[in-house]
């Protein structure tokens, strides 16, 4: 009980930032006007209603930080087609957008709603560490101490769909940690979060089908696919390239038209900056106690225990390698469940291994006849 206490006060702590330090991050924008455009709107009346919404929630100053911060701003805020380019950004965020109409339709303004879905479920997310937290044997106490130091506060507080994609990934690993069915069915509906969650989804099931469910895996492995496919070509997503260069070379207002570079030094600088700002995040120091731990203590480990370590440990992190190697920004948000995960299996593991080693040198002092 002093445990679930713990977890909902530090679950609540996140929900009242989130609810009370809004971000009023750019990407508010994409996503109210994806909102507003599933509603009909389009054109100058798409970019009319966006912005006469945004006005009303925010204050003068940010929303003049929002519009003309930049070229870029001022661009889509001036030319309704640029705006419309945007869209296919955000669109593919499907259960993200299907929320946030939902809260609207409660009264809440599309620009709050975007922060509110935001804040529940980082909060949800605390809760669901905690759950985690008991499976791995990690003490109640480490929750607030991986909640500080693994982004909650900032995907509480942002309006993205990251903290949602938070909860559903630790809820995907969890129901796989407990052996349970809703697993197939939960890694299957990832990539309606945010589509980069189906590398996840096809490690999650190829652990499944590693550990013996083996038809379950390839048929959730065929659906979720086939979401993914559904997605992409339903909302007019942009491809990886010029995904790649709007992100990482050159941040175009007009996405649609955009000429990907063809020079290999643009695509490479990436990941050399990457790679020397990844090496200074707090999540670093996480990724790389854990291999140290799995290492040390991987070989040594009871094989039916192997499949907790590979939830625990190698999904999030190749899930984080390969998020990198494909699309190397900086945007660490993206790894929140990821960073979390690892420290409290690792914190629970630890935690054990010590047990472990005190128990036996109780036994050898105690019970070894041997002088």
């Amino acid at each position: 009980m002093p445990a679930l206490v713990l977890t909902a006060c530090v679950a609540l702590i996140v929900l009242c930032f989130g609810l009370k330090k809004p971000a009023y991050n750019w990407d508010m924008i994409g996503y109210v006007a994806a909102a507003l455009s599933a509603e009909g709107y389009h054109g100058a009346d798409l970019n009319t209603v966006t912005y006469d919404s945004l006005r009303s929630e925010v204050n003068a100053s940010t929303f003049d930080l929002l519009v003309t911060q930049g070229e870029y701003r001022q661009t889509v805020y001036r030319d309704p087609l640029s705006l419309a380019q945007q869209l296919p950004f955000y669109r593919i965020r499907v259960l993200y957008i299907g929320l946030i109409r939902m809260a609207h339709a409660t009264g809440l303004s599309y620009p709050r709603s975007t922060y509110v879905v935001s804040a529940v479920f980082a909060a949800l997310s605390v809760m669901l560490l905690g759950l985690l937290g008991h499976e791995t044997g990690a003490p109640a106490v480490a929750v607030p101490v991986v909640v500080a130091f693994s982004g909650f506060l900032d995907i509480a507080s942002l309006s993205t769909p990251d903290a949602l994609a938070c909860f559903f990934s630790l809820l995907t690993v969890y129901a796989l940690i407990r052996g349970s069915m809703l697993v197939f069915v939960l890694a299957a509906l990832l990539p309606s979060i945010r589509t980069d969650l189906l590398l996840l989804s096809l490690l999650v099931l190829g652990h499944a089908f590693i550990f013996g469910h083996k038809k379950y895996a390839l048929a959730s492995m065929a659906v979720t696919l086939m979401l993914y496919w559904l997605i992409v070509r339903c909302n007019g997503a942009y491809g990886w390239l010029t995904l790649f260069n709007t992100s990482l070379i050159h941040k175009t207002a007009y996405p649609a038209t955009l000429v990907p570079s063809r020079a290999i030094g643009d695509y490479l600088r990436p990941y050399g900056s990457m790679a020397y700002r990844f090496t200074m995040q707090p999540q670093m120091v996480i990724y790389g106690l854990a291999l140290w731990f799995l290492m040390r203590n991987g070989r040594r480990t009871h094989p039916s225990d192997r499949r907790l370590l590979g939830a625990i440990f190698i999904i999030p992190m190749a899930f984080v390698a390969i998020h990198l190697l494909l699309f190397p920004a900086n945007t660490y948000r993206f790894f929140t469940f990821a960073a979390s995960l690892t420290a409290i299996g690792l914190i629970g593991q630890m935690r054990l291994v010590a047990s472990a080693s005190t128990d036996h040198r109780f036994k050898r002092r105690w019970l070894d006849p041997r002088p």
